[in-house]
Formats: C-alpha cells, sequence, structure tokens
C-alpha cells in the first residue's frame, strides 16, 4: 500500500478574505455557516463534518457548496487553508484584551511562543488526516530491528525521541545522529528492519543516504519530512511535515512542535497495534524508577 500522503497545497491562500466576501453575497444558510465558522475557526479547522453542520445549523453539503464557492475541490482543501489561516495569522483573528506592544516582554514571549506552537500543531494534524498510520505502525511493530536517523538540532531531537518511546515497548531500536554511523549502520540490517528518518528539510544527506541503503538490502524506509523533498521520495511511506515559519528571528523555530507531534504519533499508533503486551514493558520501566522513589503514577515514565 503507497502511504504517501498527497502533497499539501503550496500555495497560500487568504480564505478569510473570501469567507468575510461571502457574508456580503451569500444568503440564508451559507451565512450561517460563514458567520459560525469566522466565529470559532479553530473548531471549523477540526471538527468533524457533521459537528461543524450542526454548530451551524445547516446541512453538510452546504459545507461542501460553500468548499466550492470559496474556489476549492471539497472540504478537506478548505480546512487545510482554514487550519494554515490559523498558524499564519491567527492572533489577529482573535480581539486581545491588551494590545500585545503593551504587555509586557515576558507575556509577548509568552504568547508568541505559545501561538507557534498551536499553529505548528495545527497545520500537522490537517496534513496527516489522510496518512495510513496504522500502516506504518504495524511496520515498526513488526521489524526485527528499527533504526532511527536525524541530523542537526530538531531532526536529531526528535530521531532519539522516538528512540525513547519505542525501546519502552520493548522494541529493538536504537537512533543514530552521527552521519557515519547511519550510513554504515544502514549497510548492515536485513529485509525485516525498519528505518525511520527525520529531515525538517529534506535535504539531509547522511539521512537520505542511509534511507537509500537500508532500502537496497530490502528494509521497509518511513520518512518524516516535507513533501517533494530528496527524503521525501526516497522512502517508501511519508509521514509529511507541514508547517509554516513565521519569521520572527528572536524565537526558536516552532517546526519542533511539528517533530514532536509525528514522534508522538508514531509512537502512540505502534503501542496501541502491538496492544495489551506493552503493559509489561511500562510496569517494568514504572517499577526500576521505584528506586529513586518516583513513586507517583501520574508522573510520565521516565523525565
Amino acid at each position: 500500500m503507497d502511504t504517501r500522503a498527497p502533497a499539501a497545497p503550496e500555495r497560500t491562500v487568504d480564505i478569510i478574505a473570501r469567507l468575510q466576501d461571502r457574508l456580503e453575497r451569500g444568503r440564508g444558510a451559507e451565512i450561517r455557516l460563514v458567520e459560525s465558522i469566522l466565529a470559532d475557526p479553530q473548531f471549523a479547522a477540526h471538527a468533524p463534518i457533521a459537528q461543524i453542520a450542526e454548530r451551524a445549523g445547516v446541512s453538510e453539503p452546504t459545507i461542501t457548496r460553500l468548499a466550492r464557492g470559496l474556489g476549492f475541490p471539497g472540504t478537506r482543501e478548505m480546512r487545510f487553508h482554514l487550519a494554515q489561516a490559523l498558524a499564519i495569522g491567527g492572533a489577529y483573528l482573535r480581539e486581545p484584551s491588551v494590545p500585545a506592544e503593551e504587555l509586557p516582554l515576558s507575556a509577548q514571549v509568552i504568547a508568541k511562543v505559545a501561538s507557534g506552537a498551536h499553529a505548528a500543531l495545527d497545520l500537522m494534524s490537517m496534513g496527516l488526516a489522510d496518512v495510513d498510520i496504522e500502516s506504518m505502525a504495524r511496520q515498526i511493530c513488526r521489524a526485527s530491528q528499527i533504526l532511527v536517523y536525524g541530523t542537526g538540532g530538531g531532526s536529531s531531537f526528535a530521531a532519539v525521541e522516538l528512540q525513547n518511546r519505542l525501546f519502552r515497548l520493548g522494541l529493538h531500536v536504537t537512533a543514530h545522529t552521527d552521519p557515519q554511523l547511519q550510513r554504515m549502520s544502514a549497510s548492515v540490517l536485513e529485509p525485516k528492519a525498519v528505518v525511520i528518518g527525520f529531515s525538517v528539510s529534506g535535504q539531509a544527506a547522511s539521512v537520505r543516504d542511509a534511507v537509500t541503503i537500508a532500502r537496497q538490502y530490502g528494509a521497509k524506509a518511513i520518512v518524516v519530512t516535507t513533501p517533494n523533498t530528496p527524503l521525501a521520495k526516497a522512502g517508501d511511506a511519508l509521514l509529511p511535515l507541514t508547517f509554516k515559519e513565521d519569521g520572527n528571528l528572536y524565537k526558536p523555530s516552532s517546526t519542533r512542535y511539528a517533530l514532536l507531534e509525528a514522534v508522538d504519533i508514531l509512537a502512540m499508533a505502534t503501542a496501541q497495534t502491538i496492544g495489551p503486551k506493552v503493559l509489561e514493558s511500562l510496569r517494568r520501566v514504572r517499577h526500576s524508577l521505584a528506586s529513586q522513589n518516583i513513586r507517583n503514577p501520574d508522573l510520565p515514565i521516565g523525565d
């Protein structure tokens, strides 16, 4: 099965302006729907179509007609651009109680970092709507060996974090962030192995090379990267990174949150695919921490 996601639309569409224009030209049910979407674009971007229709008091076909009237092939594309609008200008869609420039520096920083994180997660959620995560999870849990590759700050962090998530499920997993080790380790894999490559740009040569080498020897490759890049084309299955930077040079890239969402999605899907057997491994990890007096069951398993 081809688990590649369709390429995300490259052109940024000002869907908010289009919706506001429909308020002037629409009628009846369509106006109620547009008003509902503009009142809570976050809900409209992520809620099931049936719930959007119920909240607006319209039929589901009305949503489809609106999407086409706005120039989109269907509701999926409309909702993608709505999530993108939230990511790029979400702060401007809410009336702040105090103008941003009048807030203390600490409040400005907190607001900008938090809004960037929300935006990254929103766009990722929309971009993964049609990705076959279940198929990836099955490959991971059946693998004789799992190698995770990432080079650079964000991607190496994601690779190591995925190792942390998977080993406690009882899986044989190793992360490599060194370019030479990536290539060498890939060359000794067997056909039952799986490699997972992370690269935000999709241009990391060592990760792409390792994926290519691994596939040469029969291993399967899952890549987490930007669509339509060299790494995206090198893997068997693509978990697409969909993000939009806000241009703030003082703020660390919010792409890290998109990477972390990808890590957690793969880890949780794998755990659920394995099923109750993972509970014994997790119990042992929790038990091992008792020697450090970390006994509160509400705390995460491992700091």
